[in-house]
């Protein structure tokens, strides 16, 4: 990383002395800057809030924080999500708005179809602070009043699963009588086998459905999980990220056998597999770029369950002129970089839009599943 040039420093001095130490995270006095006035901003609203009478302080701490590179999400304690503000906590995956974009996109979209069942079900694995089903609750039922909405996040992390839980309770609260919704949290394995002898306190996600007695069935699958590489781990992450988020939310587990890029992928097949064994009609998962892309939409296809697969940019919406449109047979939407791939069948590709519905049995039968009582998970909100 190339040196602050001095220059710089002094200008930054004249205007604030404490503006200085937030050009080595910035490197940019006009972020510098912002950053700054979020943290004034953050100094008062604790003060008022805790009574805190030494502000300056409090401040200079803030600040020196920020400039040992700590993430201004932890140390503001929230980040947005599309437009829902999630709380932020050390140990827990900060959102990034390159994942809202995707899923406020996919929700729109189904927020615009026409048969969609009389309940709708999201499952969201790898939730991490919950933003996911959170997003997509809001964007859903800004158009939606007339179909319930029942998500489900699941995550390894206990300190995961709390954050959620705890993001949960105050976005709804928030809503209070206006929200038709319920977000449930379970803390589950989602690499486990669920025929391997299951762990005591983590299970497998077939093991925690079945222990809540929670639906066996869900429409949609969503997940933005761990698929950094090692070697991309230390080559393209910066130096934030490696020292303050939890790689285990960033890079899958080492496999027997595995090489690097096999590992960076380790997630996608067991989330596909699942997406096969819910019968999720519409599956969006998350990926580093266009090339990963690619070797995940390879996957579905070599599964022969979906009608159509598509990989998305950052910005799904928008279309660009200067990008490629297709690789490997697969349609590229969008503008930026690859963000995700999209997979669909049966009713799904009505809901998106994308082809005519065709009812099957699986689809009566999930339909009886959804009026059989259910018993609600330790983290239902």
């Amino acid at each position: 990383m190339p040196r602050i040039p001095t220059s710089l420093l002094r200008q930054a001095r004249k205007l604030d002395a404490l503006l200085p130490p937030l050009l080595a995270p910035c490197r940019d006095l006009g972020a510098a800057q912002n950053e700054l006035r979020w943290l004034r901003e953050h100094v008062d609203k604790v003060a008022s809030t805790r009574g805190h009478r030494e502000q300056d302080t409090l401040l200079r701490n803030f600040v020196q924080q920020r400039a040992s590179g700590k993430p201004l999400q932890y140390i503001l304690g929230t980040e947005y999500f599309g437009p829902v503000e999630i709380r932020c906590r050390p140990g827990v995956l900060i959102p990034r708005q390159d994942t809202a974009a995707s899923v406020t996109h996919v929700a729109q979209l189904i927020g615009r179809a026409q048969s969609l069942p009389s309940e709708l079900r999201v499952l969201d694995l790898c939730t991490g602070t919950g933003c996911i089903p959170l997003l997509f609750d809001d964007v859903f039922t800004s158009t939606r009043r007339d179909v319930p909405l029942r998500c489900l996040g699941v995550d390894i992390s206990e300190k995961a699963i709390e954050l959620a839980g705890h993001n949960v309770m105050r976005v709804q609260r928030e809503k209070k009588d206006t929200t038709t919704s319920t977000i449930e949290l379970v803390r589950a394995d989602v690499l486990v086998d669920p025929f391997a002898e299951q762990a005591i306190d983590v299970p497998s996600l077939k093991a925690a459905l079945n222990m809540y007695r929670l639906p066996p069935f869900w429409d949609m699958l969503i997940s933005n999980p761990p698929y950094v590489s090692p070697s991309a781990y230390w080559k393209t992450t910066t130096s934030s990220v490696r020292h303050f988020e939890p790689r285990i939310a960033l890079v899958p587990p080492a496999g027997k056998g595995q090489d690097d890029t096999q590992q960076g992928d380790a997630f996608y097949q067991r989330l596909i597999t699942v997406a096969r064994d819910v019968e999720a009609r519409v599956v969006l998962l998350e990926v580093a770029d266009v090339d990963q892309a690619v070797r995940v939409a390879r996957m579905a296809k070599d599964m022969q369950m979906f009608d159509g697969i598509e990989i998305w940019r950052d910005e799904p919406d928008q279309c660009s002129d200067q990008e490629p449109t297709e690789q490997d047979g697969f349609a590229i939407v969008g503008r930026g970089n690859g963000r995700s791939v999209l997979c669909w069948r049966e009713r799904g590709g009505l809901w998106l839009g994308k082809t005519p519905a065709w009812e099957s049995d699986a689809d009566r039968l999930s339909e009886t599943y959804r009026s059989m009582p259910r018993l609600t998970s330790k983290y239902s909100f």
